[in-house]
């Protein structure tokens, strides 16, 4: 036998009246109420200071025994002290926040909320105020009937510094956990369960990523199952917005014209009767076309039997779909034994930009160093040798199974080509660095 349906009006009702031992139907979708929420925390990390959120989100109130509340859209901004990121250099910020929630009431738990962090300009003496985005859970009210309670408790901050070309900071991330002390739970959201089960048709599950590029996704989703009709069709949308709808009949997809190196979240629905429960959101983030990568650069050439030690860093910027890739090779100068006793202050300068491949897991550098020894020192005397060059062409491969994300030590053979302009002191460097058959091993690590 079918329980009788209740209208808008008989759930206004319901919500100051106590629960009913049998649910009672509904074709009234749940409505949304908008929760706010303003705390700041204490951090532990120096460079971080103090966390503030302001955060938003159009909650399910009351709502259903069946189906459970959709997952909702979370904005807001988090506002951050600038003195911390300006000591590192950075010129912009992103990241991600963590906001640990404290649920209770028919049942309890302690859910973390992930909220993006988009990257903002840094400005020294001003805060930092950026937008945030991320997603309710989407099950802390539970099917029992009752009110529920989500407080704000601790904070996690992990946040992406970049210098005003790009590169990271040193360090890279700057992590922290930024604390409530000794105030309360900060209050967000008080929610009713209703003894009431809506006739809306049930999300879809099991939403995958079955394919990504930098400009599409491919989705794939199981049925959305209800107690009545199946769905007429399917609606998927990107960052809540609808953007394509397919017969019932498919349960995938492919959406296109996406940005790449992108973060999207991504909802499929099955409309049944013009509405139905939308699915938890899929976060998915597209491949760049282009990555670029930043090393500290460790290694020796052993030029004319002396082993040279080298230091410096390097910036490759990679062509994904090509596999190749443009880098700049930047090395410390060195100090190079002479044959008369003495010493050569040896400098390199990158003369021009190095140029490789990335194939089949093997990567090639092959990078031209302008290189000068502006002085000599013989028995401990500094002389001036202005002009004394040379120019040096270094063809590095690295072994099977390189990963630009991890780096990897490369090696090559060259020949340095005789100095001029060195003087009286010409035949000295020759004799210390001009000639071939020699070998550099440079290994790649990824900045920290």
């Amino acid at each position: 036998m079918r329980r009788k349906g209740v209208t808008a009006a008989g759930i206004a009702v319901l919500t100051a009246t106590t629960a009913l031992a049998v649910p009672l139907l509904t074709a009234v979708p749940a409505v949304a109420e908008p929760m706010s929420v303003a705390t700041t925390n204490g951090c532990l990390s120096p460079y971080v200071g103090s966390v503030r959120l302001d955060l938003t989100a159009n909650v399910e109130n009351p709502t259903y025994q069946r189906p459970l509340p959709e997952a909702r859209l979370i904005t807001g901004t988090v506002t951050i002290p600038s003195a911390g990121l300006t000591a590192v250099g950075a010129a912009s910020v992103e990241g991600d926040i963590d906001v640990d929630t404290i649920v209770t009431g028919p049942a309890s738990g302690r859910p973390t909320l992930r909220l993006e962090l988009r990257r903002t300009p840094v400005t020294p003496g001003r805060d930092v105020v950026a937008t945030v985005r991320g997603y309710t859970d989407d099950h802390y009210p539970t099917a029992q009937v009752g009110t529920t309670t989500v407080a704000v408790d601790s904070i996690g901050v992990s946040l992406r510094p970049r210098r005003a070309d790009g590169s990271p900071t040193r360090p890279g991330e700057l992590t922290s956990r930024c604390l409530r002390g000794d105030q309360s739970p900060v209050t967000w959201m008080r929610i009713q369960t209703l003894p009431v089960v809506s006739e809306v048709l049930p999300a879809p599950t099991g939403v995958r990523v079955t394919s990504l590029t930098p400009d599409s996704v491919g989705l794939a989703w199981n049925p959305a199952v209800g107690s009545g009709m199946p769905p007429s069709e399917y609606e998927i949308q990107v960052d809540e917005a609808p953007v394509q709808r397919v017969d019932a009949a498919n349960l995938s997809t492919t959406i296109t014209g996406l940005s790449p190196d992108t973060t999207y979240y991504v909802r499929v629905r099955g409309i049944l009767r013009g509405t139905g429960q939308r699915s938890t959101p899929l976060r998915i983030h597209t491949p760049p076309t282009h990555v670029t990568y930043y090393y500290d650069v460790t290694g020796s050439a052993r030029v004319r039997g002396s082993e040279i030690p080298l230091n410096g860093e390097q910036r490759t910027l990679l062509d994904v779909t090509a596999g190749t890739h443009q880098s700049t090779v930047n090395l410390s100068p060195v100090e190079v034994p002479l044959g008369n006793g003495g010493s050569a202050r040896v400098e390199f300068t990158p003369d021009g930009t190095a140029t490789g491949t990335l194939t089949a897991g093997v990567f090639t550098l092959s990078t031209r160093q302008r290189v000068t020894i502006p002085s000599v020192t013989v028995r401990g005397r500094t002389i001036p040798t202005p002009g004394c060059e040379t120019a040096v062409e270094v063809p590095l491969t690295s072994g099977p199974g390189f990963t630009p994300a991890t780096g990897g030590t490369l090696t090559g053979a060259f020949t340095v080509p005789r100095a001029s302009g060195c003087g009286p002191h010409t035949a000295a460097v020759n004799a210390a660095l001009a000639g071939s058959g020699n070998r550099a091993a440079l290994t790649l690590r990824p900045w920290a």
